[in-house]
């Protein structure tokens, strides 16, 4: 009996949820650096993987019968504002840009989700503990980059990342507001398929792909399905924490990008360890408890302001 409730709160916790997402996309984000490192775009990079997740949870979606009409054009728009928008985006940024500054400019899109969040949904009001922990976190984020931020960059590309980066924190909200109606497979299978496909689509009409100069080994195919597979699992475990919790608490996986990117560094790229790293770090992790504490909504009000408990 123990272990059964144990498992039943661990399931219905949105935090399990959010720490995998993060930690997925934080090892996203190395293999996207070391793939670019070997030559291939950015955009090669967002495309392949997409469409992979986008089969996986088409298939997986039809054989659970969680598949619904109702669901596709929501998951479009999803694909192209929370999906093919900030990853390509970010994806360019990451190669035009000092990986310092894009990460500073990632890390405001929490601070978009918690303004937008504020007037959409009445359980997700500003407080002055998230005011804190969103400060705090760019404050700890600001520490892990302060050796890049110097380095020299296109005023246009950083204007570039950062509308990126308000699309994205802004799409959050609409990612929840349409996980409180519609089943997680049914919005990611259309989101997935539609950011791939616009993905796809640009590459070859901005005539941006390119590839190592030796041409692909065998690993850069393995590494993009896996890819592939681990946006799927990610995106399913996003929406349901959605479900399950505030926007301000899910928007928390936006600072798994650097804390992870740092760690990664240091053990993969076998980058420095200093002391700014370490004050970095514990800021965005004492960050992440404050946002927590101030982003505990009410998701009964949530759910039966959007209809979901309501018929």
């Amino acid at each position: 009996m123990p272990s059964e409730l144990s498992s039943q709160r661990f399931l219905t916790s949105v935090w399990p949820f959010v720490a995998f997402t993060g930690l997925t996309f934080g090892a996203g984000a190395l293999l996207v650096k070391k793939l670019t490192n070997d030559g291939i775009d950015p955009f090669t990079i967002t495309w392949i993987p997409f469409l992979i997740s986008g089969a996986l949870a088409l298939g997986t979606g039809y054989k659970r019968n969680q598949l619904s009409k109702a669901a596709v054009f929501p998951g479009i728009l999803l694909g192209v504002l929370a999906g093919a928008g900030p990853s390509l985006i970010f994806n360019y940024g990451f190669d035009e840009l000092p990986a310092g500054i894009v990460t500073l400019l990632i890390s405001l899109g929490p601070i978009f989700t918690a303004i937008v969040a504020h007037f959409v949904f009445d359980d997700e009001r500003f407080n002055s503990l998230k005011g804190a922990g969103l400060v705090l976190a760019y404050g700890g984020v600001m520490m892990l980059t302060i050796d890049s931020v110097g380095e020299k960059g296109s005023l246009s590309d950083i204007l570039i990342v950062l509308a990126g980066s308000a699309l994205g924190g802004s799409a959050g909200v609409l990612v929840r507001y349409y996980s409180l109606r519609h089943e997680p497979l049914a919005l990611i299978a259309p989101n997935l398929f539609t950011a791939g496909i616009v993905a796809l689509i640009l590459t070859y009409a901005m005539d941006m792909a390119t590839q190592p100069s030796g041409g692909f080994a065998a690993w850069h195919f393995a590494a993009l399905f896996f890819f592939g597979i681990t946006t799927f699992l990610a995106f399913l475990a996003i929406f349901r924490a959605n479900q399950l919790g505030t926007t301000g608490q899910v928007s928390v996986i936006g600072y798994f990008l650097p804390l992870f990117g740092v760690i990664g560094g240091m053990v993969f790229f076998k980058e420095d360890a200093s002391w700014p790293l370490l004050v970095g770090g514990m800021l965005i992790v004492v960050s992440m408890g404050l946002i927590a504490r101030g982003s505990k909504g009410n998701k009964l009000q949530a759910a039966e302001s959007s209809g979901q408990y309501g018929e």
